[in-house]
């Protein structure tokens, strides 16, 4: 009896946005269109108000979710409030929170094994395929060790998530899980998401709504080491393989031009802060032609 061939597991980005960062969004499109695998879809994640803006960047790849259809129908947007979003079973909820919330939720609204996070001011700049990661049908958990005490707000994260999942919160963490492209497993989220109700005994969206600090990534990585450990499906990786520019500051072309220039054959993407407020224009001058 011929044993059936393994499924290869399909992978997605997903791309949270929102209007004043369209630009940014666009390029990251165009660039996932010119270096990514055929079989990498991509989800845009967008307010409804801002579908029609987003609406030309659908394609066979590419399709846009709306906030509205993910999130509980008890967190509303109220016109005119930029902030936060408001809630009938919480106080209201911050927009950093709100996106937090929708990230967690994304594999209830997709079928995709593996769902890899980017942000709109990411831009692929080398040929990118997921699979090409894999090591015995494990995807890699981005983690860095000998973090202690250098990351701002990591221990308060941490000790969040840890309380959330019901684990023992420490006074210091030597882990760091947030970066760019980071890779989730869709059946670990929602497993998670059950282990969240059953430690609060509420919907999971009830325990994060609340939270002033919070990081989705600490709680999906200290979930897939500390509680699913080796049937996890990940392995550790600490390769920073997105080349960041994270200050605040914008860039010139001739800053632009130093940023390239540290581009390593490990770097796949590139990540200039849409904070800095760096003009598209230049990025697309000096890396996309």
């Amino acid at each position: 009896m011929n044993t059936p061939a393994k499924q290869p597991l399909s992978y997605a980005l997903v791309t949270p946005s929102f209007r004043l960062d369209f630009d940014r969004c666009a390029l990251l499109v165009e660039s996932v269109e010119r270096w990514a695998a055929p079989y990498l879809r991509h989800y845009l994640v967008v307010d409804r108000r801002d579908v029609p803006m987003f609406k030309p960047l659908e394609s066979a790849r590419t399709r846009i979710l709306i906030v509205e259809d993910i999130v509980p129908n008890w967190l509303i947007r109220i016109p005119g409030v930029r902030r936060f979003w408001f809630s009938f079973r919480t106080r209201p909820v911050k927009n950093w929170i709100l996106q937090q919330i929708v990230k967690i939720s994304i594999p209830n609204a997709v079928d995709d094994d593996v769902l890899l996070y980017t942000d709109s001011d990411v831009f692929f700049v080398a040929p990118y395929d997921p699979r090409a990661y894999e090591r015995d049908g494990r995807v890699p958990l981005f983690v860095e060790t000998g973090q202690r005490g250098k990351i701002a707000n990591n221990d308060r994260w941490h000790a969040i998530a840890a309380r959330i999942l019901g684990l023992p919160e420490e006074q210091e963490y030597d882990t760091n899980y947030i970066g760019n492209a980071i890779c989730w497993r869709r059946d670990n989220v929602l497993s998670m998401q059950r282990r969240l109700e059953s430690v609060g005994h509420r919907k999971w969206e009830r325990t994060v709504a609340p939270l002033y600090r919070f990081s989705e990534y600490i709680l999906y990585g200290l979930y897939v080491t500390e509680v699913l450990g080796e049937d996890s499906g990940h392995w550790n990786d600490d390769t920073i393989r997105t080349l960041n520019h994270w200050d605040p500051v914008p860039l010139d072309v001739a800053g632009l031009e130093q940023l390239k220039a540290k581009l390593s054959p490990e770097h796949h993407s590139v990540m200039v802060s849409a904070k800095s407020r760096t003009a598209v224009a230049d990025i697309r001058k000096v890396f996309l032609q």
